[in-house]
């Protein structure tokens, strides 16, 4: 069965099963960021498998293989999800058509001191320029700075950038935190100081940031191959994207 998690064990359920993976980590950080009282999202645990669901913006994000698949798809219907965001087997086990697949990368990242980050750093403005001038899929300016400055201002997000004659060059973005993982979710640089090592050494000091944690990548199938492999990231999952309406 599944249920909507509302009470103090039911919350720790849902966080304890989301360290395992890169979906659960999303989930977590979700939680973590904005809490459990909060109409824009709402989270799921199931009692008859390890699977945990959250709604945001009318995206579902699933983790875990779904218990019963046949409740599974008529709870997605009755909550009003617009699209799912899974891994593959689990997009399988719905029936589900995807209209987007890419690979999950993973990279243990080595013990050591957790340094602390400062979000009054980051030109939000700045960032989300040099990211869109990129060709990265940010949405607009508004919701991207409301949501990433909340995240960063609760230790669920963090930003690395490097600036070369008073310009940003190039950065990277952590968009989520849990317990035991995290997502590295963009790295951009500046045409004119890309093949230098800018966007490897960004990617180095998000890891040094965040020691002993897990870290994931959900990368368009065959981007940047070498790079991430040069890296350490191996594959670990295929996500999929799937529309419910429209």
């Amino acid at each position: 069965m599944i249920i909507q998690v509302e009470t103090e064990e039911e919350k720790e359920r849902l966080l304890s099963r989301c360290e395992r993976n890169a979906f659960g980590c999303k989930i977590y950080a979700l939680a973590h960021a904005y809490g459990f009282d909060k109409g824009f999202s709402c989270f799921w645990v199931d009692s008859e498998s390890r699977a945990a669901y959250a709604l945001s913006d009318g995206v579902m994000v699933i983790s875990g293989s779904v218990g019963d698949p046949a409740e599974a798809g008529e709870f997605l219907r009755a909550v009003g999800a617009d699209r799912v965001f899974c891994p593959l087997r689990t997009a399988e086990a719905l029936g589900l058509r995807p209209d987007g697949t890419g690979d999950v990368l993973r990279k243990a990242l080595p013990d050591g001191e957790h340094s602390p980050q400062s979000y009054r750093e980051v030109n939000i403005r700045e960032l989300y320029g040099l990211l869109s001038g990129s060709g990265m899929a940010v949405g607009e300016f508004e919701p991207f700075y409301l949501d990433l400055s909340h995240r960063l201002r609760h230790d669920s997000a963090l930003v690395f950038t490097q600036r070369r004659d008073d310009a940003l060059a190039g950065c990277a973005v952590v968009s989520a935190i849990s317990g035991a993982g995290a997502i590295l979710s963009a790295v951009a640089v500046q045409e004119e100081y890309r093949r230098q090592g800018l966007g490897s050494a960004l990617v180095c000091r998000a890891e040094q940031a965040l020691p002993g944690k897990t870290m994931y990548i959900f990368r368009e199938r065959g981007a940047h191959v070498q790079f991430y492999r040069g890296l350490g990231y191996d594959w670990c999952d295929t996500w999929t994207t799937t529309a419910l309406r429209g």
